[in-house]
């Protein structure tokens, strides 16, 4: 494993140089009250709801009996590690282990994945995307400028939705009955999933559902101009797939990231990818240093940057970790030189580069 070195060392930017404090962000904030009883109550509703969806009887060891199809989407990090380790060994599950690739991971998310599986003797499937759509899909994601949003969040919006849908699919051909999803809080919350929401969350749900129906009709439109008619499922209206169950735990059980990250190192061996930041908290996919980049052009935030500061307001996430994380993240010029290339995008984005100058020459020396 290598940390990210800059390609320019005389003047290494970060992308703390722009953002705002991340600890006055999050400043002002109170832990839920009574999580400890909320913990009780939320787990017997996820009990309640797999014993609707199976018609089996639940006990505090055994939620799912021998013969029963399971599938945990496996993402390589420590979300989906810790959700595949809590469903196998406190509730017994007979779980199939889904692993999506999309051809722009880092080798550690794969690395990682196999290794959670064996370690839980987990059967899994690793389902490969065709790796020319895929490029063509995430061109159109970071260069169609109906889409373009400060943060670049257009991409990681549109490409959740379809991973997700691309495995509850998987799933109903296989005759899979429930698939679990390790999201974040946040995550689950942006994606209009959350149980947990107050009024004023639910008004907010209600326009960031209505806005993500309006750019989905506009991102299909727009793709059916340049392409003609998708053969994936690019834009679903919907992240469900009929005849199969999508369940988010984590909305079930407090997300507790530091702890998590804590129990499946030692107990299952799994390793930080850390291609972003010497402190490890995200992501294994090279996708997402493009959109950070973004941001950082724009002098905006992301909802990465968001969800920290959740985490820090919650007590589940330590600011002095946030603030690390920030201070040794650089920004590797070569290596987003070399991603641009392999989307096969150098002319848009050179476009997209060009009126940011000075703050963007390094990146752009780079193009051809």
């Amino acid at each position: 494993m290598t940390d990210v070195i800059p390609l320019i060392p005389e003047a290494p930017a970060t992308f703390a140089d722009d953002a705002a404090d991340i600890g006055a962000l999050a400043a002002q904030g109170e832990t839920p009250p009574n999580e400890r009883n909320r913990k009780s109550v939320s787990q017997k509703k996820l009990e309640k709801r797999i014993v609707r969806l199976t018609g089996q009887a639940v006990t505090d060891f055994d939620m799912i009996r021998e013969g029963d199809k399971i599938m945990v989407a496996m993402s390589g990090g420590k979300d989906s590690a810790y959700l595949a380790d809590l469903l196998k060994e406190t509730y017994g599950m007979r779980l199939l282990g889904f692993i999506i690739d999309i051809n722009y991971e880092y080798p550690e998310t794969f690395e990682n994945a196999k290794t959670i599986a064996r370690k839980l003797d987990l059967p899994y499937v690793v389902f490969r995307q065709e790796p020319e759509a895929m490029r063509r899909y995430y061109r159109f994601l970071f260069t169609e400028k109906a889409l373009l949003q400060p943060d670049g969040g257009q991409v990681c919006t549109f490409c959740g939705r379809f991973l997700i849908h691309s495995a509850c699919a998987f799933a109903r051909r296989m005759g899979i009955l429930l698939v679990f999803s390790g999201h974040n809080p946040d995550q689950i919350f942006l994606m209009g999933e959350s149980i947990h929401n107050t009024p004023e969350q639910d008004v907010l749900i209600e326009f960031l559902m209505e806005t993500l129906s309006e750019e989905t009709g506009k991102a299909l439109a727009r793709w059916r101009e340049s392409y003609g008619e998708p053969e994936l499922p690019l834009f679903p209206d919907s992240i469900h797939v009929e005849g199969t169950e999508l369940l988010f735990p984590f909305q079930y059980f407090p997300y507790r990231p530091e702890a998590m990250m804590r129990h499946v190192r030692e107990r299952l061996q799994w390793l930080p990818i850390k291609r972003f930041s010497k402190t490890y908290i995200a992501s294994g996919c090279r996708l997402v240093k493009l959109w950070a980049y973004m941001a950082y052009l724009n002098n905006t935030n992301s909802y990465v940057d968001f969800e920290f500061c959740n985490q820090i307001r919650n007590g589940t996430l330590s600011a002095d970790t946030v603030r690390q994380f920030y201070e040794q993240a650089e920004i590797d010029y070569e290596e987003l030189a070399e991603l641009i290339a392999e989307l096969d995008m150098a002319g848009p984005m050179k476009a997209l580069l060009t009126p940011y100058g000075e703050k963007a020459e390094a990146l752009l020396r780079l193009l051809p």
